[in-house]
């Protein structure tokens, strides 16, 4: 009898179970076009239950549950929609809106002009204004990439930062190209990010834009494995002051302030930032790394030039001796102290929701603690820099100047293996000028057409390029075309060209 009792209470729960599972079926469409959505998604409220719409925005969905219950419809770019089911069997025909207030769904980098990131030529990545005022990563800006899918970032010390993406895990050089408000972070002929000499700050950082995969249509050769695009905020926009205290482990101290002003009709900004920061590096073990401190040099000199290339028999003029470099006393020359700061001005006007216009300069000064195949090494400098930049529509010009003094004779750049100095100065002008627009009667195409120059120029004297010190400007002239066309309801193609002299 209990057998029997068990069996039957199972039966009837199971009966009550089948009875009770209700079946939801319907379309999403976008409102604006009627289009069908694929990959919308239609969930339970409050339940892990769920599913998403097929290529034809359809969907089915069984729950173990009698109504009434409530359905989100949701997708990225659009606002979310409740459905109250209170039938079985009950049809679900929704039109999502699109959500205008939400600036998430839109990027800048992929196309230099305003899109849907499901829109973009690339895969895009986004670290929003409220991730950055959340985040911890208050040192460096930079660590704001640190949990973003396909980044690499490779820490050499303290106050050394180097970013990579999909091309291996290069410590000196990388293909990545890191651009702030459009104006690239790296030395363009060996592709080094110093990222201490950025001029950053998380106070003025708008939000973050990473594009996966190459980019060289838009940003020039040797953009392969893609973009990291930091956008400061705009004074209009963003009006009023911002004062940064950090403090925290290695002795780390920082302050950084920003103050922004608009004039009442909205047409004019300004702002100015400032910033600096000081803290102890990473540090060797005066015993454990002994064998490693032995094999650095205890001066530093400017080397001997003869023939037009560096003589290392020669002992040069020394620069640095032991006493300067030894920051602790125990015999380790390698730096184990950093000190950066940075300063920066920019007007914008903005006569129209159209069209706005940015001129801005600033310099930032910053040394570090670097590694590559030569050993290592501490590059250090000041960096100059003035920047032009205007979008009107689809029309995006800018010209920009930097100059980079490498660092002097009392604060140079140098090898601790050689204990010989690198002259590192340079300077770059760039200028780049792109049109977009619609050809709606050509399966209703949009079409970015453009065309940038790069000017190098290293001096060296000698101590890198050697014999070749009078041939080394990097010069790149380039135009390039990107397309895309509608070929039918559900399928878009992308393409594009670029040609280059150099």
């Amino acid at each position: 009898m209990i057998k029997k009792t068990i069996f039957f209470a199972f039966v009837m729960l199971a009966s009550a179970t089948m009875l009770a599972q209700t079946t939801i079926t319907g379309v999403v469409k976008d409102a604006q076009t009627g289009e069908t959505l694929l990959g919308a998604n239609v969930k339970v409220s409050g339940k892990a239950i769920g599913t998403t719409t097929d290529f034809d925005g359809k969907f089915s969905l069984k729950v173990a549950d009698a109504p009434p219950f409530t359905v989100e419809i949701s997708m990225l770019g659009f606002k979310a929609v409740n459905v109250e089911i209170t039938k079985n069997n009950q049809t679900v025909n929704v039109s999502l809106q699109e959500d205008a207030t939400s600036l998430e769904e839109i990027v800048f980098s992929a196309s230099r002009r305003k899109q849907k990131v499901q829109e973009a030529p690339a895969s895009v990545s986004i670290i929003t204004p409220k991730d950055i005022l959340n985040s911890a990563a208050a040192v460096d800006p930079v660590m704001n990439l640190a949990n973003i899918a396909g980044v690499q970032m490779q820490q050499q010390s303290a106050n050394t930062i180097n970013i990579e993406m999909r091309a291996g895990s290069g410590v000196f050089g990388t293909s990545t190209f890191p651009i702030l408000d459009y104006r690239y972070l790296v030395t363009p002929s060996a592709g080094t990010f110093s990222s201490y000499q950025s001029g950053m700050s998380n106070i003025d950082l708008q939000r973050v834009e990473v594009v996966r995969g190459a980019a060289s249509a838009l940003y020039g050769p040797g953009v392969t494995s893609g973009v990291v695009h930091f956008m400061s905020k705009s004074p209009i926009d963003y009006p009023g002051t911002t004062v940064e205290m950090l403090g925290g482990t290695l002795s780390t101290t920082g302050m950084t302030v920003r103050h922004a002003f608009k004039n009442d009709n909205d047409k004019f900004g300004f702002k100015v930032n400032v910033r600096y920061q000081r803290g102890k590096d990473f540090e060797l073990d005066p015993v454990e790394d002994a064998d490693f401190i032995s094999g650095l040099q205890t001066t530093i000199s400017q080397p001997a030039i003869v023939n037009g290339r560096v003589d290392p028999t020669q002992p040069g003029e020394q620069l640095l001796s032991l006493s300067d470099l030894d920051d602790n006393g125990d015999g380790n020359p390698l730096a184990t102290e950093y000190k950066n700061y940075s300063a920066n001005v920019h007007l914008e006007f903005r006569p129209s929701d159209e069209t706005t216009a940015f001129l801005s300069a600033g310099f930032a000064n910053g040394g570090g603690i670097f590694f590559n195949s030569q050993g290592a090494g501490y590059q250090q400098g000041t960096d100059y820099w003035v920047q032009g930049r205007v979008q009107s529509g689809g029309l995006f010009a800018q010209v920009y100047y930097n100059y980079n003094n490498g660092g002097d004779e009392e604060n140079p750049t140098f090898l601790y293996q050689t204990g010989l100095r690198q002259v590192a100065e340079r300077n770059s002008l760039e200028a780049q000028l792109q049109y977009n627009f619609d050809i709606p009667k050509f399966l209703n195409s949009n079409f970015t057409i453009g065309s940038d120059y790069r000017n190098s120029k290293s001096m060296t004297a000698n101590t890198l390029y050697g014999i070749n010190e009078d041939r080394d400007d990097y010069i790149i002239t380039g135009a390039y075309l990107q397309g895309t066309s509608k070929i039918s309801d559900k399928l878009d193609i992308t393409y594009a060209g670029r040609y280059d002299k150099f």
